[in-house]
């Protein structure tokens, strides 16, 4: 700012930071902002027919990408010009100080020189600063009451970019600054001592084998821990009891029902870890502060895969009680969204009034109706109260009405009587895969007494290793989509999975149901995942791949329409993990810990660990992105992968993971009563 002289007195005027500026500034903001309004409140859902639907949303996200981006500009201009403000209104009220301070001074020393009041130039300075501060301080008001109608805009936007349904390909906030901590450096690694290997694997690998392969892990084990301690104390310290935070910054990530989901996401990993006193700080905000009460739209599926799957596991870990009213209070608030025609929950809920609506897509999904069913399950096995499980398995079989047998079911359904299909795309990436995990596994969460699951998940196996499984000239096994009866050579980073699921249905059903293909494909699909990180300048994975069914070595596989974007995902950690689980083979540890360090190296910063936008960089820039997922699930997959003996931890003949890697006791129903055991 420029000193200019008046009446012999140094002045401070605001220079570039005029009152005439900042207003044309804000007139300008205030322009681009309704204009945004106008684009969002036009808005409405794109149609979706059988043979456009996955370029519909595609479109459909796009447009909701270009108006938060947008948004996010405006709100960083916003946040520069309050900066500004900010450094002008504490000039001034140092400066008013001062010439208080000399007034004062002045009245107590009298007159001075030969009868001039002292202090009158002081005091027509005083009244003009009060003025300039006083402006000042409305055009600050006036900005802060802008970025909050800019946040509760934001908060407007479809909550239900899922997880499950990401497809988030071309999504690029706005640059944040670089907010890069330390990577975890660990030394003087403490010896694991003596450890009790499982016989399977003692086996296969000798004893001091196995011992060294531990000794290896334990680094990584601690960093998996430590990163879990690092990403709970930046959301403690700068978004407790917020949904989600943006890592980079610090700051409120996405609204997805307003009820501390990091916290109840997190859960069963800081119990898995033995951060005790993080779980306790979890339970205590849970007891007093949690509640299910937000009045907009919420994804269904989310919310019962993170918030009560986090809670009911929570209560099935600790035995504490407080977890299993609350998990009751949810699932209460969920059961009217489940549509009375079909059996399938509706796409969003409110959870204030119990309405339920169609939200981005005007069908169902087909993973969104297949995958409630181990929280609900659980909540009638824990309660005695049917309701719960019969919502959720009536959804289920609605799946099998359009189903009939064919066993692979495409992920576009109807949304009225009788089911039927509502497109022909064929995935277990986004949209389908978590159907296919929860089949399986609900015939083991209870015990394998529902063989119905079961004889679906085989149908569904043998017609996928018929027709979607595919090896290149490489030697990369991947699990390709399938369009109009056309296979389509790309894999998302969430078919991963598979590799967990077939090796786990290989190892825990009985022998005669056991297809021989099943493990041999795990373990090349859980390679293929493992090279999708291992072959980018980053050490990590794209959110897709595609691949070339005729390329040599090493040039067989490329990112996928330009979806280069790593959002933290645990897909590849989870087939690493069961594959190592059931073989002891030291090499998924190595794995395991190439990803951790990738992990720790491109991803920490300030508050967190971020999203990147472009693995095909050395040093990808950070997308100010941290899903709750990657508590709820990564960094346990990966812990569990590190720890000498994980079935000490987990004993999969004991619990069964969902698909948001929360565990739940296996429980049998007993044929007299009825009730599990």
């Amino acid at each position: 700012a420029k000193h200019l002289e008046t009446n012999g007195v140094a002045t401070r005027g605001v220079g570039i930071l005029s009152i005439r500026n900042i207003g044309l500034g804000l007139l300008v903001v205030l322009v681009i902002c309704a204009w945004q309004v106008i684009l969002l409140s036009s808005h409405t859902d794109v149609g979706f027919d059988a043979g456009g639907a996955t370029q519909g949303m595609w479109r459909y996200l796009t447009v909701h990408e270009a108006n938060i981006t947008a948004l996010s500009l405006q709100q960083r201009e916003l946040v520069h010009l309050l900066g500004q403000l900010n450094t002008a209104v504490i000039a001034q009220q140092k400066e008013l100080a001062d010439v208080e301070h000399r007034l004062q001074a002045s009245s107590a020393q009298g007159q001075v020189g030969s009868g001039q009041q002292a202090g009158v130039p002081d005091a027509a300075r005083l009244a003009a600063q009060r003025e300039t501060l006083r402006r000042l301080e409305e055009e600050q008001q006036r900005v802060l009451s802008l970025q909050n109608s800019i946040d509760q805009l934001k908060q407007k936007m479809p909550e239900q970019v899922m997880r499950n349904g990401q497809a988030l390909n071309g999504m690029d906030l706005a640059a944040m600054p670089s907010a890069r901590a330390a990577p975890l450096v660990i030394e003087n690694v403490p010896d694991i001592g003596d450890v009790d290997f499982p016989a399977d694997w003692l086996k296969k690998f000798s004893k001091e084998e196995l011992r060294a392969s531990a000794q290896e892990a334990a680094k990584w084990r601690i960093m998996a821990k430590k990163a879990a301690e690092h990403a709970w104390s930046g959301y403690k310290t700068r978004a407790w009891g917020l949904d989600e935070m943006k890592p980079q910054t610090g700051t409120q990530g996405r609204i997805w029902g307003n009820c501390g989901l990091q916290i109840l996401d997190a859960m069963s990993t800081l119990w898995i870890m033995e951060l005790h006193e993080q779980f306790d700080e979890g339970q205590k905000w849970i007891e007093q502060s949690l509640n299910f009460n937000h009045a907009s739209a919420v994804s269904f599926f989310e919310i019962t895969i993170r918030a009560l799957g986090g809670l009911a596991s929570a209560h099935s870990l600790s035995g504490r009680d407080i977890f299993l009213q609350k998990a009751k209070q949810l699932a209460d608030k969920l059961l009217p969204g489940f549509n009375a025609a079909t059996g399938f929950p509706m796409t969003q809920i409110n959870l204030k009034t119990g309405q339920g609506t169609k939200g981005w897509y005007q069908g169902t999904v087909l993973a969104e109706a297949g995958t409630v069913q181990l929280e609900f399950r659980y909540l009638s096995q824990q309660t005695g109260d049917p309701r719960y499980a019969a919502a959720a398995d009536r959804s289920m079989r609605s799946i099998f009405q359009a189903e009939a047998g064919r066993g692979l079911v495409p992920w576009g359904l109807s949304n009225t009587a009788p089911v039927r299909f509502a497109n022909n795309v064929i995935t277990f990436g986004a949209m389908g895969d978590s159907y296919y995990e929860y089949l399986l596994k609900m015939h083991l969460q209870t015990g394998k007494t529902e063989p119905e699951w079961k004889d679906a998940w085989k149908r569904a196996m043998s017609k996928m290793m018929d027709r979607l499984i595919f090896t290149t000239s490489g030697g990369l096994t991947y699990i390709a989509e399938e369009k109009n009866g056309v296979a389509d050579h790309k894999m998302d980073h969430l078919a991963c999975f598979v590799g967990g699921m077939l090796v786990y249905g290989a190892r825990q059903l009985p022998e005669a149901d056991v297809d021989s293909r099943w493990e041999k494909t795990a373990a090349g699909i859980t390679e293929t995942c493992y090279q999708m990180y291992h072959r980018q300048p980053s050490h990590l994975a794209p959110e897709a791949t595609k691949f070339d069914r005729k390329g040599s070595p090493g040039h067989d596989i490329n990112v996928w329409n330009n979806a280069a974007h790593y959002l933290l995902r645990p897909e590849a950690a989870e087939a690493i993990y069961y594959m190592f689980y059931y073989t002891g083979d030291p090499k998924y540890r190595r794995m395991a810990g190439e990803i951790m360090e990738a992990i720790e190296e491109r991803t920490k910063v300030d508050w967190g660990y971020s999203a990147v936008a472009d693995v095909r960089q050395n040093a990808p820039r950070k997308r100010n992105e941290m899903e709750t997922f990657f508590l709820a699930e990564t960094l346990k997959y990966l812990y569990l992968t590190f720890l000498p003996n994980p079935r000490q931890v987990l004993d999969f003949d004991e619990w069964v993971l969902t698909t948001e890697a929360h565990p739940l006791r296996i429980l049998k129903k007993t044929a007299a009563s009825g009730f599990y055991t």
